[in-house]
């Protein structure tokens, strides 16, 4: 029998977690060696193998198999494959990803080397969109969920940085500004969190780069803020977490009849520098912000995927490009990102025309649950059409050298 067919034999007999199935799969003498992310193990004979995969597997609540890429010789064949499943003791939808070498005897297996790693985050992935009927309790739970539908083998960043687990997220470019890199989704014990922040900045002071940390109301310990602030982070603001489910009453938005709204993705390089020339006002981005903001665009437009998922406007009035907005629709869920308006051209319904159409091709993908981390003024705005807010999230800002003004543009407040 080939190896590869012996591979996918060995994986149909994981995917049900059928004792019959390994069994007629591997030989009597096989062996399991089993390298964990904390752990190694090993276990002889067949019995005491099926009874290890077995264990594992029973663990997880109705966990979903992915095989991505079998890798045969004639005595051996390499399985890269992912579990995804809540964790078993947070109960956070995960990735398990996984190596397997199966060694050959004959027809059957002789030898199991299985390599696994950490659990990181996870969402659901295809096509599947959060309806409208969710359940109170269910709403966070799915944003939150969503926040880490990056699926990194789809989409490869041109230019980051990233640390992605259960208890915490790291990432981004390395750049000088604070908005460069990110920290979020902390989940750290009190005895822990203060050796662990000052870790964080010595890294950030060896590498001369700034960056900013959000920090949630489910983030541990309770006090973090506050142990920001003593270890040297500045209060840059504060941003709501603004939902609305269901977009059918999208005709209660205002909207500007004299705005031309035009979709755009990052092969239009004249469109791309109108938006961020108008980002860099908005937000405070500096040159370098900007500079590295265009490389990657330009970079990650070829990929359909992005396509897909990441729609660009801008807002133009009487030729003149006023306000720009993004959407990104991941994970079931709608987000609402990166919208400002040029000051001279506020009070002239930019943004709530940018908010309108962009729910508008969200609705149109069938997508009811849309999401804004929104800032003073955006929240403002939104609340007036059905988004509610859902708890607020507090964002610290550090660079090597602090500039108050600098950190507070983080977060606009006007």
């Amino acid at each position: 029998m080939a190896t590869r067919e012996l591979a996918e034999r060995f994986m149909a007999a994981m995917a049900a977690n059928d004792a019959s199935a390994y069994s007629a799969v591997l030989s009597e003498d096989a062996g399991l060696r089993y390298y964990g992310a904390e752990a190694g193990e090993v276990h002889h004979p067949r019995w005491r193998v099926i009874e290890r995969l077995q264990a594992e597997w029973s663990a997880w609540s109705d966990p979903c198999l992915e095989t991505l890429t079998i890798t045969a010789a004639p005595e051996r064949a390499v399985v890269e494959f992912r579990l995804q499943a809540p964790h078993p003791e947070s109960g956070r939808l995960a990735d398990y990803n996984r190596v397997v070498v199966l060694t050959a005897g004959g027809v059957q297996v002789e030898m199991i080397d299985l390599y696994a790693t950490a659990a990181v985050p996870s969402a659901p992935r295809g096509d599947w969109v959060a309806p409208a009927t969710l359940r109170e309790t269910e709403i966070d739970e799915v944003i939150e969920r969503a926040r880490f539908a990056f699926d990194v083998r789809a989409i490869r960043p041109h230019e980051i940085r990233a640390r992605l687990g259960l208890r915490e997220f790291e990432g981004g470019n390395d750049g000088a500004h604070p908005a460069s890199n990110g920290l979020s989704a902390t989940r750290w014990t009190e005895a822990e969190a203060d050796a662990k922040i000052e870790a964080i900045l010595e890294r950030y002071r060896a590498k001369q780069a700034g960056f900013n940390w959000w920090v949630g109301p489910g983030d541990t310990p309770a006090d973090l803020g506050e142990r920001l602030v003593r270890h040297g982070l500045a209060l840059a603001g504060a941003a709501s977490k603004m939902v609305k489910v269901g977009l059918d009453d999208l005709d209660l938005i205002p909207v500007n009849r004299r705005l031309e709204i035009e979709r755009f993705d990052a092969t239009d390089e004249a469109a791309l520098d109108a938006a961020l020339s108008i980002m860099a006002v908005g937000f405070s981005w500096p040159p370098e912000q900007i500079a590295r903001a265009r490389s990657n665009a330009i970079a990650e437009a070829h990929n359909p995927l992005i396509r897909k998922q990441e729609l660009n406007y801008l807002a133009r009035l009487d030729g003149r490009t006023v306000g720009t907005g993004r959407l990104i629709l991941r994970g079931g869920v709608a987000y609402l990102g990166g919208a400002t308006t040029l000051p001279e051209f506020r009070s002239q319904h930019v943004y709530s025309t940018l908010l309108r159409r962009r729910l508008e091709a969200a609705r149109e993908r069938g997508y009811q649950l849309a999401v804004i981390d929104a800032e003073p003024m955006s929240r403002r705005v939104v609340v007036r059409y059905g988004f509610v807010e859902r708890g607020a999230t507090k964002i610290y800002g550090w660079m090597p050298a602090m500039d108050l003004d600098v950190i507070r543009s983080l977060v606009p407040q006007d």
